[in-house]
């Protein structure tokens, strides 16, 4: 198994064309149960070193590849590179290394030397303060959620912002999204590309959170969405459960 992990990642920084062919198969390997504890930080030791020197585009990929993985994947040598490429902001990709960082916990001390430079700009701010909401700042966390409560709901906001919002895993983020389940006005587009019909932001909601919440009561298919005959009975049902669990748990495990 070692050996295939270190294969394709060399398939991977190489540019070979294969790449497009063995993505998939990268990926299953990756996250397979039966890679030992020690492949999977070899397979991620050998991905981080690889990020400084790889161009632009496969950097983000590189990024990307990393976020899937747990973090008792990445051991203190890996951590300890990370954090050496916090240093460099001007790098390619670098909002998704940053936010690598604060879902592993690591270079609190560099991101908030970033996230207090002047004159930033507003991306790299918004991505810095996740990174530090997500480590437990509760000053970036207040800055993420006035930033959001200003915003009107809409398609744009739910599609991109609230997830953000959501990386950060902290209670305070998921209850105002909670609370914007109790917003019935139509100002969402439904998944459906075939639906032109506006529907109530919360049904989306309902995909953000559902994966999120521990025991959460609907379970939505990640690929289709958010499935139901009866769309505001399954609202309400979700409405009457956080009620009735106001001190819900957070999934904190994943990216």
């Amino acid at each position: 198994m070692k050996t295939i992990y270190l294969i394709t990642a060399i398939l991977l920084l190489s540019g070979n064309s294969v790449l497009a062919v063995d993505d998939d198969y990268y990926l299953a390997c990756k996250k397979s149960r039966s890679a030992s504890a020690e492949e999977r930080k070899s397979s991620v030791l050998f991905l981080v070193k690889s990020l400084d020197e790889a161009a632009s585009g496969l950097r983000g990929q590189l990024l990307g590849y990393l976020q899937d993985f747990a973090p008792a994947d990445f051991d203190a040598e890996s951590r300890a590179a990370l954090v050496a490429l916090l240093t460099k902001p001007n790098s390619p990709h670098y909002g998704k290394l940053v936010l690598l960082a604060g879902y592993l916990n690591i270079g609190r001390d560099e991101l908030y030397r970033q996230y207090m430079t002047p004159e930033l700009p507003v991306k790299r701010k918004w991505n810095l303060a996740l990174a530090l909401a997500r480590t437990g700042d509760e000053k970036a966390l207040n800055y993420c959620l006035e930033k959001v409560k200003k915003a009107p709901l809409d398609n744009q906001i739910v599609g991109y912002v609230l997830p953000d919002l959501l990386y950060t895993r902290q209670k305070a983020a998921v209850d105002y999204c909670v609370k914007l389940l109790y917003n019935d006005e139509k100002h969402c587009r439904s998944a459906n590309p075939d639906s032109p019909e506006a529907i109530p932001c919360a049904y989306r909601i309902i995909e953000l959170l559902s994966p999120l919440i521990i025991d959460f009561p609907v379970k939505v298919n990640p690929d289709i969405g958010l499935e139901s005959d009866n769309y505001p009975e399954t609202l309400q049902s979700v409405r009457d459960w956080l009620k009735a669990h106001p001190d819900y748990k957070i999934q904190n495990s994943h990216f």
